[in-house]
Order: structure tokens, then C-alpha cells, then sequence
């Protein structure tokens, strides 16, 4: 099993919050790393400031050469209406035909929605539906 971690980075970096972007990417990051489950996990490369440097385009290519390689998302809708790019990789996943597991705040759009395989309320209900679902 391969996680993509979606969810707003940029936003949260604007307005001096990147802990909400940090803190449950970590924690996702600690359970599969104790199972041996991989994850691209874009707040590791986001953090660092010299990557900012570099053609945005970049960014776009890095996230496609990853969407393209792991095999479940995991995306924390908190504050999708200001990260177009979480909306750009959760509609290019689910086009890949490839499951969206989401939790937080239920997105308002019918369109986001239907790109959404299942709507957990917490990261600890994920985690038990990876388990449940995917482990085998």
C-alpha cells in the first residue's frame, strides 16, 4: 500500500497555521511507517524553504509522478476552497480511478463529493478503514 496525503499546505503556510497541514500528516506518517505502508507525504519537501525556489510547474510534476505511483489518497477536506491544488490531485485521483478515503469538514460540492470514495469524520477512522479494507 502507497498513501498520497492531501490537503491544504499553501493556505495554512499563508495565514502562520502550518501545524494544521504538519500535525496529521505525522501522524499518518507514524502508523505506516510502524506497518511498512509508504506515503508521499508533501509537507516533508514543503517545509523545506529552497524548494520554493524552483519553477512552480515543479510542484505540479511532483505531485503527478506521485499521484501516478501510490494507490490510496488520504485527504483532509479542512479548507479545500483554499487549496485548488488538493482539488486538482483529489479530481486527477479519482479519475485515475484509484480511492479517496477524506476526513474533516464535508465539502459542500456535489462535484468534489463524487470523487470522494468514502467521508470518515476523524484520521482515526481512516486508519481503521485502511485496516479493515486494504490490509490484506
Amino acid at each position: 500500500m502507497y498513501l498520497y496525503l492531501a490537503g491544504a499546505l499553501s493556505h495554512y503556510r499563508r495565514i502562520n497555521k502550518m501545524q494544521k497541514g504538519i500535525d496529521w500528516r505525522r501522524k499518518i506518517d507514524s502508523w505506516a511507517e510502524d506497518l511498512n505502508i509508504k506515503t508521499f507525504n508533501p509537507a516533508k519537501d514543503f517545509l523545506m524553504e529552497k524548494n520554493h525556489t524552483y519553477n512552480p510547474r515543479l510542484c505540479v510534476d511532483q505531485n503527478e509522478y506521485y499521484l501516478d505511483k501510490c494507490d490510496i489518497m488520504v485527504c483532509n477536506l479542512n479548507e479545500i476552497n483554499f487549496s485548488p491544488g488538493t482539488v486538482y490531485e483529489i479530481v486527477r485521483f479519482k479519475d485515475m480511478r484509484k480511492p479517496v478515503i477524506a476526513f474533516g469538514t464535508k465539502h459542500n460540492s456535489p462535484h468534489i463529493n463524487s470523487c470522494i470514495s468514502h467521508q470518515c469524520e476523524t484520521l482515526e477512522e481512516v486508519i481503521e478503514l485502511l485496516i479493515n479494507m486494504f490490509s490484506q
